[in-house]
């Protein structure tokens, strides 16, 4: 936009990134009045080069953003959870006018993955993770074509509430290694649902990869997977990393310790009985006696399930992620 220039630094300065420090005061401030639970933002660090920068008329820092590149292989695991070519963008944005200068940034970021000369393609993607209750930046990442992709949720701890009881015939235990074949078919439903919402791609080795990552779970003395059955069939699952196991999270919500829903799953056929409900309130009960501060999840935006259940669970919205496909689409 006018009078905002925009500019690119390749090398961190003598002085480190104290000239961005009022922009990180700045942008502290909304976000803290936004939602007590978002963490404080922080500065980049040195290996964040290049970054985006974009300064007001009086030459003010109003908003800067790290650019980062993922590329999946074939084979590897994080390829059934997007398109191969991964291009993220980190913003911190301050000011008066915070919608203005993410207008700007993302209009220099676009500039920059025009100048990219390859993993750009047809299976590519630009990507923002921003807070959910900063609703400054929506019109702007909506303006530059990007779409709500996934939500990352949270449900802080709550004391005395008692799980509920789940339907008849139907028990809930925590799974061990004999349950793998039953485990991996509960995952794999779960995937093939996650792939009409584009955020899951299954790949000819997923089933195998999905039942490695499983065996190491079942392997544990706790598996903090909650299997429901029904006469002995499993009918839906609940999988929990406890903090130890959700350190990454640190980054994303202020409250501590921190434990990261991965999977809820409940058969097709037996949706809407109350199985998922009190396969929450049995994880619920386990992590509220741990001492765990806070849960955090994500669903895919546009899962017509998935938001509404986990609303009434408790969960609420702290950051979605926005993107667009392939990355040059980007306006």
């Amino acid at each position: 936009m006018s009078g905002y220039v925009a500019r690119v630094r390749h090398d961190e300065s003598p002085g480190g990134d104290a000239g961005l420090d009022p922009l990180v005061r700045s942008a502290a401030q909304r976000w803290a009045a936004a939602d007590p639970l978002l963490p404080e933002p922080v500065s980049f660090a040195a290996d964040s080069y290049p970054l985006l920068t974009v300064s007001d008329e009086d030459g003010r820092t109003v908003a800067a953003g790290a650019m980062h590149y993922t590329w999946y292989q074939p084979g590897e695991v994080g390829r059934i959870w997007g398109v191969p070519d991964q291009h993220w963008l980190t913003p911190i944005v301050g000011g008066p006018e915070p919608a203005r200068a993410l207008d700007s940034l993302l209009t220099s970021w676009r500039d920059q993955l025009e100048d990219l000369p390859t993993g750009t393609g047809s299976e590519s993607a630009a990507l923002v993770s921003w807070p959910a209750r900063d609703v400054c930046g929506v019109i702007p990442l909506q303006r530059h074509g990007l779409q709500p992709y996934t939500v990352l949720a949270a449900r802080q701890r709550r004391r005395g509430v008692p799980p509920s009881l789940p339907p008849r015939d139907v028990t809930i235990r925590l799974a061990d290694r004999s349950d793998l074949t039953q485990v991996v078919g509960l995952l794999m439903e779960e995937h093939r649902y996650e792939q009409h919402f584009g955020g899951v791609f299954l790949q000819p080795d997923t089933a195998e990869q999905t039942r490695k990552v499983a065996a190491r779970a079942l392997e544990r003395s706790r598996s903090w997977i909650w299997l429901a059955e029904r006469r002995g069939r499993a009918v839906g699952l609940l999988w929990v990393s406890p903090p130890e196991r959700s350190r990454w999270a640190k980054s994303l919500v202020q409250a501590r310790p921190i434990a990261h829903i991965g999977y809820g799953v409940v058969t097709a056929a037996e949706r809407g009985n109350g199985i998922g409900t009190a396969l929450v309130g049995q994880a619920h009960q386990a992590l509220d006696s741990h001492g765990v501060g806070v849960s955090v999840l994500n669903y895919a935006a546009l899962n017509p399930l998935s938001g509404p259940f986990w609303h009434r669970m408790g969960y609420r919205p702290v950051w979605t992620t926005w993107e667009i496909r392939p990355a040059l689409a980007l306006r």
